[in-house]
């Protein structure tokens, strides 16, 4: 039973680090995607602007600078990694687990939701519950207790990828 728990652990990381190897990411912001459209839009957007500016008070500017251009030049390996892999292995479908022996009688239904991280809470992705879910007081309170705690995140997460050995390298060459 233990070497079965073991085997099944290796076989977990291995799956998670090949998934990372296609997911899009913003490692300061904690943003990942399976679409490049939403990391483009991400790395755009004022989010991703106001959180290296914070992370800009506390670094220097050309420091901020080459993370800016190192998140984005690792999207763009990404996207080639996703391309050549799709070129290898054609677009596979990925299964649906309703199909999977989940019948009617699980009482199970297929919704879409929307995930609040400041709430930890699945809403479900209507636009009147939504906007309810915006503008109540406790949203406003635990969004604004993330935001701070986010901050703080943030620029751990930059200091601890600048820390990187490799990553040391390519930085004082950026900075040369």
């Amino acid at each position: 039973v233990k070497k079965k728990r073991e085997k099944q652990r290796r076989r977990d990381r291995m799956r998670d680090r090949a998934m990372d190897r296609i997911q899009f990411a913003c490692s300061v912001c904690k943003f990942r995607s399976f679409e490049e459209e939403e990391i483009q839009k991400h790395l755009q957007s004022k989010f991703h602007r106001e959180t290296l500016r914070y992370i800009g008070t506390k670094l220097p500017d050309k420091t901020v600078e080459f993370l800016q251009e190192y998140i984005v030049n690792r999207n763009r390996k990404i996207e080639k990694r996703r391309q050549e892999l799709t070129e290898k292995e054609g677009s596979k479908q990925k299964p649906d687990p309703f199909k999977a022996g989940i019948g009617q009688e699980h009482f199970f239904k297929r919704i879409e939701a929307a995930h609040c991280m400041a709430c930890d809470m699945l809403i479900p992705a209507q636009n009147h519950l939504l906007q309810r879910h915006l503008r109540s007081a406790d949203h406003n309170r635990n969004r604004r207790m993330a935001a701070e705690q986010f901050k703080k995140t943030s620029l751990h997460v930059a200091k601890s990828v600048l820390n990187n050995k490799h990553i040391v390298k390519m930085l004082e060459k950026y900075l040369k």
